[in-house]
């Protein structure tokens, strides 16, 4: 444990969701199948960690792989990696042929890592690809989202907040030191359980295991100082939240909720330019990424700023690199396949 925690402080770039304290107690709370994760080591020190999940198939190609592990609520899956050692790390890694084929989940296109995984791959003489990517919405500070909203959303804004402040007063709020941190985890629990998450059994308080997890992250997060939670109350009573996970000088979005009781006045959409100048205001993380995948188009209403990130694959073994060669041509042939069924379908 002091090793794992001495590599968070000395990674290449940060990720909450794959330190101790967090990952741990997820493996608990999220069902998690075929587990690998990989160590690395240069001179007794621990240089590198990678959460990996077993599978027998990559892509729908019949070659066993390793895939970074991730649960649903975590689209960040850069792996730690010692700043001073990741070239060695990731070689290393490489050379091993621990896996057919690697595949890393969702890692920023413009990264530090990303830069590493792409030279040591080709000192090693492994072909790689970039196999998915899409822009996600992020608030950095320094550059106001406000500033560039268009008459259109200026105008229903100011509508929306009329609305509710007929409900009640509007108040901000902001987790901060020496809070009851119980209870801002109960309130923020009740309110995502409210809607349509708690209708459809994916709110945390659904299910027994993830509501301890979420009380026991929330608290050890507070205790680090590493929680960011912020929001609107409506006549005194939660309206909206934003929970915020920080990693060295980044924020990452773990969840949202609102009372959609008032879901014509886009409470929504409200809470979050609030949380916008809540962010501006106050010190912290010099940028916060939304965390959301790229269905999710609710962000970029109000935050303006994208940076992308992207699923990076790369064959170690033979069979590995064979299904890497052949994975353009796979999914050219699917494509085919399926433009008769949807001409008929049109037709």
């Amino acid at each position: 444990m002091p090793q794992w925690e001495k590599l968070v402080e000395e990674a290449i770039e940060p990720n909450p969701f794959y330190e101790p304290w967090v990952l741990l107690p997820s493996l608990h709370a999220y069902p998690h199948q075929d587990l690998r994760t990989v160590v690395v080591w240069q001179d007794g020190r621990l240089a590198g960690l990678f959460p990996f999940q077993a599978g027998r198939s990559f892509r729908g190609l019949p070659v066993p792989s390793f895939r970074s592990w991730r649960h649903p609520d975590m689209l960040i899956c850069t792996p730690l990696v010692h700043a001073k050692y990741v070239d060695r790390c990731l070689a290393g890694l490489l050379k091993s042929g621990i896996a057919p084929l690697i595949e890393f989940d969702w890692i920023y296109a413009g990264g530090a890592f990303y830069g590493a995984l792409a030279e040591a791959a080709d000192e090693c003489g492994l072909p790689w690809m970039v196999t998915d990517l899409y822009l996600r919405a992020t608030l950095e500070r320094g550059r106001d989202p406000r500033t560039r909203f268009n008459s259109n959303m200026k105008n229903n804004l100011r509508r929306w907040q009329t609305r509710l402040a007929a409900a009640g007063e509007l108040t901000p709020v902001r987790l901060a030191p020496g809070d009851d941190i119980a209870r801002w985890t109960e309130e923020f629990l009740r309110l995502e359980a409210s809607g349509w998450k708690g209708e459809g059994g994916t709110a945390l308080a659904c299910r027994e295991e993830r509501r301890r997890f979420a009380t026991e992250l929330f608290a050890e997060a507070f205790r680090r100082g590493r929680l960011l939670i912020t929001g609107l109350d409506l006549a005194g009573k939660p309206l909206t939240r934003h929970v915020v996970l920080v990693g060295g000088e980044a924020g990452f979005t773990y969840k949202i909720a609102y009372d959609e009781a008032y879901a014509s006045h886009s409470p929504g959409i409200v809470g979050e330019v609030d949380n916008v100048g809540q962010f501006l205001d106050n010190p912290g993380p010099r940028w916060v990424d939304s965390n959301t995948a790229r269905t999710n188009t609710s962000y970029g209403r109000v935050w303006k700023d994208r940076r992308a990130v992207q699923r990076v694959a790369v064959g170690l073994r033979r069979s590995g690199r064979i299904c890497l060669a052949a994975l353009p041509f796979a999914r050219l042939a699917k494509r085919a396949l399926s433009r008769p069924a949807q001409n008929q379908a049109g037709e």
